[in-house]
């Protein structure tokens, strides 16, 4: 049961900032410190943790993006071969405020609350039209941490 797009696009996955060797050390010298506190405290499986955790951390931030397709059709929000059906999304909300531009959309599942679409290619005003039709607009802000983690590189 093929769907037509109403409107489709490609975007970045994520945002990507170019890491020099700066950053790899100030990781680095925070990780270490971190951990090297946990283990003068006798928390050998926290500082194990933090080092596991930044490397994660710094594979994933290393990483560029990967350009993928997205699209609204009449039964969801499309990204990659992942479907996002309307029956499970609550509301979406596009802020003008932030470049670039990026829909964010209030999911009704438990463990994936805010799903963020990146919008380069296309008038946000016309996708706002778009989902309209389908679900409620309610303000929505990205979590303050995701915010600080851009903001560090990550």
């Amino acid at each position: 049961m093929a769907t037509e797009a109403l409107i489709s696009w490609q975007a970045p996955t994520h945002l990507y900032t170019e890491k020099n060797s700066d950053w790899y050390w100030g990781v680095g010298i925070v990780t270490l410190a971190l951990a090297a506190v946990s283990f003068m405290f006798g928390e050998i499986l926290t500082g194990i943790f933090i080092v596991v955790a930044a490397l994660a951390l710094v594979l994933h931030a290393s990483q560029p993006p990967e350009i993928v397709y997205h699209e609204i059709n009449d039964r969801g929000l499309v990204m990659k071969d992942k479907l996002y059906p309307f029956l499970s999304l609550d509301s979406f909300w596009i802020p003008h405020d932030i470049n670039p531009p990026r829909l964010i959309i209030k999911s009704r599942k438990l463990f994936m609350p805010l799903i963020v679409f990146y919008v380069d290619e296309v008038d946000p005003e016309e996708i706002r039209e778009i989902m309209l039709k389908y679900i409620a607009e309610t303000e929505h802000r990205e979590p303050f941490l995701k915010g600080v983690l851009e903001w560090l590189g990550f």
